[in-house]
């Protein structure tokens, strides 16, 4: 049955990060998820989440530096070492929080090499780290970003990013859905999960534009769930939405028009 996930980089910002576990439980959730690192300290983050009694689904792997405009740099020459050693640090992190699923950026289009053969590079990568997860007791899940929010993602659709995951082919590396990627790359979110459907590994959701809380945007969270059940999808919806403000009002948002969530 699908159930929501408290991603704990939106969620709960106007508290310190290693807060953030025990509040998301008392907010209900059983789940989390977080971007790397999820506190300046991994280990007190893994205590934490142990202490509030809830579950990692899903860690970032170090993506570079955000900030500079980095997404990953699987497709970057010289870095597969970098790579392997981000997924082994998210899967040890996950798996220690009784989940396991590790979230890999692939990278950019660095505009200097042919997109396809950085795709190409980028599976031969992919699927290593994904012999590496497996090793731990985890997997990679490939995420796809939307080109409006992100400059030249190399996996700018979902359909682009079930395609590479078909070529890594590797049962520990699966799609990350991502509902708003989808809708500001201007498809349906709705009607993409039929397309990627047999590939998906995890689920994330906000609203958008603006990448809110459900019901101020356009994408429908109540039929993005029924879609997801109707094609056998039973994991875990990571919520990535930004809150206005404090966390708890937002969440009132998850109940389902009619009754219950």
């Amino acid at each position: 049955m699908i159930r929501f996930s408290a991603h704990l980089g939106t969620l709960f910002g106007e508290l310190d990060p290693l807060a953030r576990p025990a509040a998301a439980r008392a907010a209900g959730f059983e789940e989390v998820e977080a971007w790397w690192p999820p506190a300046p300290v991994a280990d007190e983050w893994i205590a934490a989440v142990r202490a509030a009694g809830v579950r990692a689904v899903l860690v970032n792997a170090d993506g570079g530096d955000l900030a500079a405009g980095e997404r990953g740099y699987c497709n970057q020459p010289g870095r597969e070492d970098e790579v392997l050693a981000a997924v082994r640090d998210a899967a040890r992190v996950a798996v220690a929080c009784g989940g396991g699923a590790v979230n890999l950026l692939v990278g950019r289009d660095d505009r200097c090499r042919p997109a396809a053969a950085q795709r190409r590079m980028a599976a031969e990568v992919v699927r290593a780290a994904g012999d590496e997860a497996a090793r731990l007791g985890a997997r990679v899940v490939v995420e796809h970003l939307n080109a409006i929010d992100v400059d030249g993602p190399l996996l700018p659709t979902p359909a682009e990013a079930a395609d590479f995951v078909r070529s890594v082919d590797h049962d520990a590396v699966r799609l990350l859905y991502d509902a708003y990627h989808a809708a500001r790359a201007g498809l349906d979110p709705v009607a993409e999960v039929d397309r990627v459907a047999g590939l998906i590994g995890h689920v994330q959701y906000a609203d958008s534009p603006g990448r809110g809380a459900p019901g101020t945007g356009d994408v429908d969270l109540w039929r993005l769930v029924d879609r997801l059940q109707a094609v056998g999808y039973a994991g875990p919806i990571g919520l990535e939405f930004v809150p206005d403000g404090p966390t708890a009002p937002a969440l009132a948002a998850l109940v389902r028009p009619g009754g219950g969530a």
